[in-house]
C-alpha cells in the first residue's frame, strides 16, 4: 500500500551561489596587488635617499666595527673618533672616499628598504584584528619578520659593500667582489654572517617601527593633523633607540663577514670580543652609526609616508 506522498520543499540555493565572491575578490587581489608595488617603489626610493645622504657616516662607523680584525688593512688605532676618522679619510683618500662602496650600497638599499618597509605594512594588516586595530606584540612581529624578509633577500651586497669600504682592498668594483669571493671563497663567503644578522635585525626592525607607530599614535591619537617635523623627530627617536640595543649584534655581524675564518660562530664571537676588548668592543662605532641613524631613520620614515601619498596608496587603519 502506497503512503501519502509528502512534498518536500528544497529551497533554491542558485541565486546564492551565484553570487560567488569570486569577482570582487579578484578585484581585491588586483587592487592590494597594485598598492604592495606602489609601496615596494616609495620604499626603495625613501631608502636610497636616507642612505646617500648618510653615507659618509656610514663609512665612519664601519671602519671604527672592523679596525680591529687584522684583515681590515689598518691598524686597531687608526680611527679613534668620529672628527679624527673623517679628517683622516678626507687627507688620504678624498672627498670621494666618504661614498665608497655607496654604488653597491643604492644597488642593496633599494631592494632591502623596499621590501621591508612594504613587508611591514604588508604584515600589519594580515595580522591585525577584524577592527584594524594591533597590539603591541603584534606591532613587534610585523616589524621582526619584515626585517627578516628584506635581509634575507640583500644579504649577498650587504657583504660585498662590507669589503668595498675597506681601505686597500684588492678589488675592482662590485662585480669583481662577487667574482674573486666565489672563485676564492666559496659562494658560501657572500652569506657570511647571515644568522647573526637575523637575529640581531629582527629585534631591532621589531623596536623601531612598534615604537614609531606607538609615538605616533600617542602623539597624534589617531585625529590630529601630522607634522613631517615631528615625525622626524620621533623617527630619530624610535631609530637610536632600536640601534643602541641591538649595536653588539650589530658588531659581531660585521666582523664574522671578514675575510678569512676569524671567529668560530656568534658565541665565539660575542666571547672573544668581551674577553679581549671588553664591553666596549661591542660599541666601537656607537656614536658614528647614532648620528647617522638620526637623520637616516627619519629621512626614510618621513620619505615613505610622504612617498606614499604621492603615489595614492590609500591609507589603512593600521597605518599610523
Amino acid at each position: 500500500m502506497q503512503g501519502p506522498s509528502v512534498a518536500v520543499s528544497i529551497p533554491d540555493i542558485r541565486p546564492a551561489m551565484s553570487a560567488s565572491p569570486q569577482a570582487p575578490s579578484a578585484g581585491k587581489r588586483s587592487a592590494n596587488f597594485w598598492d604592495s608595488s606602489r609601496m615596494f617603489l616609495a620604499g626603495g626610493l625613501a631608502g636610497a635617499t636616507a642612505r646617500t645622504a648618510t653615507a659618509p657616516l656610514d663609512r665612519i662607523k664601519l671602519l671604527f666595527q672592523v679596525q680591529a680584525v687584522a684583515s681590515s688593512g689598518t691598524s686597531p688605532t687608526a680611527y679613534t673618533g668620529v672628527l679624527q676618522a673623517g679628517s683622516k679619510i678626507l687627507r688620504e683618500e678624498g672627498v670621494l672616499a666618504f661614498w665608497k662602496g655607496n654604488g653597491i650600497n643604492i644597488v642593496r638599499i633599494f631592494p632591502y628598504s623596499a621590501a621591508q618597509l612594504a613587508a611591514n605594512d604588508s604584515y600589519k594588516r594580515v595580522l591585525a584584528d577584524d577592527h584594524g586595530e594591533l597590539t603591541v606584540a603584534r606591532r613587534l612581529t610585523a616589524g621582526a619578520c619584515a626585517g627578516m624578509t628584506a635581509t634575507a633577500l640583500t644579504h649577498p651586497l650587504d657583504t660585498v659593500r662590507l669589503r668595498l669600504a675597506l681601505p686597500n682592498h684588492p678589488y675592482k668594483g662590485a662585480t669583481d667582489a662577487v667574482v674573486t669571493m666565489v672563485r676564492t671563497e666559496g659562494v658560501i663567503s657572500l652569506y657570511k654572517g647571515l644568522m647573526p644578522t637575523l637575529i640581531g635585525v629582527a629585534p631591532y626592525a621589531a623596536l623601531n617601527f612598534a615604537s614609531y607607530d606607538l609615538a605616533k599614535k600617542w602623539l597624534y591619537h589617531g585625529e590630529r593633523p601630522q607634522s613631517s617635523l615631528a615625525n622626524f623627530m620621533l623617527g630619530a627617536f624610535s631609530g637610536t633607540l632600536a640601534a643602541t640595543v641591538c649595536y653588539p649584534l650589530d658588531t659581531v655581524r660585521r666582523r664574522m663577514q671578514m675575510k678569512g675564518k676569524v671567529y668560530k660562530g656568534q658565541l665565539d664571537a660575542l666571547t672573544t670580543i668581551a674577553r679581549v676588548e671588553g664591553v666596549r668592543g661591542f660599541y666601537r662605532g656607537w656614536a658614528a652609526n647614532t648620528i647617522k641613524v638620526v637623520p637616516q631613520n627619519s629621512i626614510r620614515l618621513v620619505a615613505y609616508e610622504g612617498l606614499k601619498m604621492l603615489l595614492g596608496i590609500k591609507k589603512s587603519k593600521t597605518d599610523t
